[in-house]
């Protein structure tokens, strides 16, 4: 049998088979559902190596045979949209953690006080520059000794006197807070008044003095809280400016009550004010019985310098360095004389003068010069307000304190013994 069966495999021809073999009639009489329930899917997936399926898959390959263009237009967005419930995502959607998260809410506050605070400093450097230069144009009059430019990149104003063009600002815009609050408790009180006595009340009848005691006294009361309380009104706050005493320290209540007090007095004629523009630490005459001074203070920040007046205060402190660095100048009607010098090189004997030896002159004979000039060791000569324009005989360079100690020495000492000019 085993050998008949390769014989009829040989013999069968599996084209001429194929051929005769109706497909179709084989796939209809095979049943699909039943060949795939006898399918054990489970053993057959424990039975495929996954990754060695995968590492069989060119992935370029089968991304270059796709057509993304059109798979995509296959997709129909309105009904993938359609088929999301939107409801339902928002409600697992937690808007305030995000939001929290996120830092929304510090975001719109952070941009809408940093357009305020910039726009505000703007107008406060402003108002520092006009009180630098009318505070300087003060100083030169005066001719009063230049602050030392600080070596620094960015200028500031903080702790620096406040100008008169400030304090005037300031001031104004006290005087108009004042005014409007003064007006509205007046007009609730009256209202109040009316409302549970009945009488109308004609606050412009015969009330003018009253009135005036009263906005005063409503002034003070502004001014000695806001100064207690904060160290600066309304108004100098929006200015940049605060009241301390000369040590820098917050006023008492104390002090805060006599620099109120004595406020209006400044006023007479304007005379109080007068010591804040010419005295060298700007102190009206109502800080200077209080013991206080008004200073520029952003709180905060740094009090900064208009940009324009910082590049002339870099350049002017440029300058100064390179002044200080340069040789000084002649003093004005000083002859400056130029002495053309010559210097020659002195070469003396070694050998010691002998009493022999005539004296050098000024008209010394050319021999003797040349003399000098042969002999084989030099002699310096050195001079601390002379130089030596021409050849000496060494009796010239000898030192007469010196010659009792040379004789004392010895011959043998004579030949080594240095000679120096003084």
């Amino acid at each position: 049998m085993g050998a008949i069966v390769p014989t009829v495999v040989d013999a069968v021809d599996p084209d001429a088979l194929i051929d005769k073999l109706d497909v179709d009639a084989l796939m209809e009489r095979v049943d699909v559902d039943a060949l795939i329930t006898r399918v054990d899917l489970d053993a057959l997936l424990t039975r495929i190596d996954i990754d060695a399926l995968l590492g069989r898959i060119d992935i370029d390959a089968l991304l270059a045979r796709i057509d993304v263009s059109a798979l995509i237009g296959r997709i129909d967005m309105n009904e993938v949209i359609g088929q999301v419930d939107l409801n339902a995502l928002l409600d697992d959607v937690d808007i305030k953690a995000i939001v929290a998260k996120a830092g929304i809410d510090e975001i719109v506050a952070e941009a809408s006080t940093g357009v305020m605070t910039r726009t505000l400093d703007l107008a406060r450097r402003q108002l520092v520059g006009v009180d630098i230069i009318l505070m300087g144009a003060v100083d030169r009059i005066f001719r009063r000794e230049r602050p030392t430019l600080p070596d620094a990149p960015k200028l500031s104003a903080t702790g620096r006197p406040a100008g008169p063009i400030s304090r005037i600002i300031a001031f104004g815009l006290d005087l108009f807070f004042v005014s409007v609050l003064f007006g509205m408790v007046a007009y609730l009180g009256r209202a109040m008044i009316e409302l549970f006595t009945g009488n109308a009340i004609q606050p412009t009848r015969g009330a003018g003095i009253g009135w005036t005691i009263a906005y005063f006294s409503w002034f003070g009361l502004y001014l000695w809280g806001s100064i207690e309380i904060a160290g600066r009104t309304p108004g100098k706050a929006l200015v940049g400016l605060r009241v301390v005493g000369l040590d820098g320290r917050p006023l008492g209540p104390g002090r805060a009550f006599v620099r109120t007090l004595v406020f209006p007095f400044s006023f007479i004629l304007g005379l109080g004010f007068i010591p804040a523009v010419l005295r060298k630490d700007r102190r009206a005459l109502h800080e200077l019985v209080a013991g206080a001074k008004e200073i520029v203070d952003w709180g905060d920040r740094q009090a900064g310098i208009p940009s324009a007046l910082e590049g002339w205060v870099g350049r002017q402190r440029d300058a100064r360095a390179i002044s200080l660095t340069a040789p000084a100048a002649a003093a004005p009607g000083a002859e400056v004389v130029e002495i053309p010098l010559e210097v020659r090189t002195l070469v003396v004997d070694a050998a010691p003068p002998t009493a022999d030896d005539a004296p050098a002159t000024d008209d010394a004979p050319a021999a003797d010069e040349a003399h000098l000039l042969a002999a084989d060791e030099p002699v310096a000569a050195m001079a601390s307000t002379a130089v030596l324009t021409e050849p000496v005989a060494p009796d010239g360079l000898v030192d007469a304190s010196a010659e009792p100690a040379a004789e004392a020495d010895g011959a043998d000492d004579e030949g080594e013994e240095d000679y120096w000019a003084g």
